[in-house]
């Protein structure tokens, strides 16, 4: 039993002298937000150390496009905050060009070798004035208004949270910007569109065209293991279809990449066509940029 004690005691000894002090955060934040830009990445590692920084930084540096970001390829630089030599695994490939440490605390600026371009960004557009959302159902269309309600959320099972602003469907459907966990349960900035057994159509409108139609799309984590019908979502641009893209549970957040390259260069109208034969625990998101 002594032993057990000092066992414990020598344990405790460890657990309460490795935190980080919270100085050293403090002193970390500062650098950042004196050096970093609006387009660039701020990420914390190792992972689990995100709720900390998140903490520390505040909504203007831990801003949700940051931290729930489809990808990091828009970003053409990183400020990497860890400690205990943690890394972003998607930054590996990343050029470093620059580590201040602050304590135990280290920041580390990454440049991406090859940043993306987005011209438009379909998960910031979802607003009456640049969307308009209609259910189509055995030939026929109709509109979806936009409308201010409750925000919904609940328990682990509930789905993704539903904004109080979203495009309300008779009968029903729904579609709002929101945030969904994938099967990593990693956040993820997306448009909310679970097809409720027939299609949901989403219309952009004045939308500028690149080369590509880059995106991702997942089902809410808990949704990915029902083991229901695929949902497949369609792009068309002016009139022309350009590509699909399914997703089938368990696949997490999928990314896809349509060629645009013919219609480079024009404003149009981009629609996406959300299809499934069920709505049965298809809490379906999906984000697309145009670059």
């Amino acid at each position: 039993m002594p032993a057990v004690g000092f066992f414990e005691l020598g344990a405790h000894v460890i657990q309460t002298h490795s935190i980080t002090p919270k100085r050293d955060w403090q002193a970390a934040r500062e650098y950042v937000a004196l050096h970093a830009t609006p387009e660039d990445l701020v990420a914390f590692a190792p992972r689990w150390v995100d709720p900390v920084g998140r903490e520390v930084f505040g909504p203007a540096l831990a801003t949700l496009e940051r931290e729930a970001r489809p990808d990091e390829t828009r970003f053409p630089r990183a400020f990497e905050v860890a400690i205990r030599g943690g890394h972003v695994p998607a930054l590996a490939d990343w050029r470093r060009s620059s580590r201040e440490r602050f304590g135990a605390v280290s920041v580390t600026v990454l440049d991406n070798p090859s940043p993306a371009h987005v011209l438009d960004d379909l998960v910031s557009r979802v607003s009456p004035d640049h969307l308009r959302v209609s259910r189509v159902d055995g030939g026929r269309e109709e509109d979806c208004p936009w409308t201010r309600a409750t925000a919904q959320s609940g328990q682990l099972g509930f789905g993704t949270a539903i904004p109080a602003d979203r495009f309300a469907c008779a009968g029903g459907g729904f579609v709002a910007a929101s945030v969904v966990e994938d099967t990593e349960y990693y956040p993820r900035r997306c448009i909310y569109a679970p097809p409720p057994g027939h299609t949901l159509r989403l219309r952009f409108t004045d939308v500028r065209i690149g080369r590509s139609l880059h995106g991702h799309h997942a089902l809410y984590v808990e949704a990915e293991h029902a083991q229901k019908a695929p949902v497949t979502i369609t792009f068309s641009i002016g009139g022309t279809v350009v590509g699909t893209a399914v997703h089938r549970d368990l696949e997490g957040w999928k990314p896809f990449d349509l060629d645009t390259s013919a219609l480079a260069g024009a404003r149009s109208e981009v629609v996406a066509d959300i299809d499934c034969p069920t709505g049965e625990r298809r809490m379906y998101c999906f984000e697309a940029d145009t670059r």
